[in-house]
C-alpha cells in the first residue's frame, strides 16, 4: 500500500481510536498543522535572530554574567566584605550589559511579532474551536472524570516549547 494512502488512513484510524476511550472527534490534520505553524514560527525566528543579533557577543556577554553572579555568591557565602564591596562597584556595569544583551535579544521579536502573529490568526481562523488533543492525563483511564481536551492556543503553546529548544540548538543559538 502507497505510504499515502496509509497516510490517508490516519486520520479516521486515530477518531476510531478516540471513539474508543473518548466521544471527541480530533483532527489529526489541524493537530499535525498546528505542530508545523509551531516548527515554522520558531525556524523564522531563528533565522531573524542570527541576522539581527550578535551571537557571539551575546555568549561573551552571557558567560561573563555567570562568572559575576558565581563569583558574588562566593563572596556572599564566605563573607569577603571586602570583595563584596568590589563586586558591587562592577555590578552597575554588568547590569548595563545585561540590559543591552536583552535590547539585542528584543529586536528579532519585534521585527517578526506582526507577521508572526499573523500567521497564528490565519491557522487559528482554520481550526476554529476544535479540540486538537487529548490530554494523556492517567485517572482518566479510570473513567474518573471527562478527557482533558486541549485547544488550539494550549496545543500551539506546549509545541512551540517543546521545539523551540531543539531550533535554538540547530541553528547555533544557544548562549552556552
Amino acid at each position: 500500500m502507497p505510504i499515502g494512502a496509509l497516510l490517508g488512513l490516519l486520520p479516521s484510524l486515530s477518531n476510531a481510536a478516540l471513539q474508543i476511550a473518548s466521544p471527541v472527534t480530533i483532527s489529526l490534520s489541524q493537530t499535525l498543522l498546528v505542530v508545523l505553524e509551531a516548527i515554522g514560527v520558531n525556524c523564522l525566528y531563528a533565522v531573524g535572530r542570527r541576522k539581527f543579533t550578535n551571537i557571539e557577543k551575546m555568549r561573551r556577554v552571557n558567560a561573563e554574567m555567570k562568572a559575576f553572579r558565581s563569583e558574588m555568591s562566593a563572596a556572599q557565602k564566605a563573607g569577603d566584605k571586602q570583595k563584596l564591596e568590589k563586586l558591587k562597584k562592577k555590578q552597575q556595569q554588568m547590569q548595563k550589559m545585561q540590559a543591552e544583551m536583552s535590547m539585542d535579544n528584543l529586536k528579532p521579536t519585534l521585527l517578526f511579532m506582526l507577521p508572526l502573529l499573523g500567521v497564528y490568526y490565519l491557522v487559528s481562523s482554520f481550526i476554529k474551536n476544535a479540540t486538537l488533543v487529548i490530554a494523556p492525563i492517567p485517572f482518566q483511564m479510570f473513567n474518573y472524570g471527562p478527557p482533558i481536551e486541549v485547544p488550539f492556543f494550549w496545543w500551539y503553546m506546549i509545541c512551540s516549547f517543546t521545539f523551540s529548544g531543539v531550533i535554538t540548538r540547530l541553528f547555533g543559538l544557544s548562549l552556552d
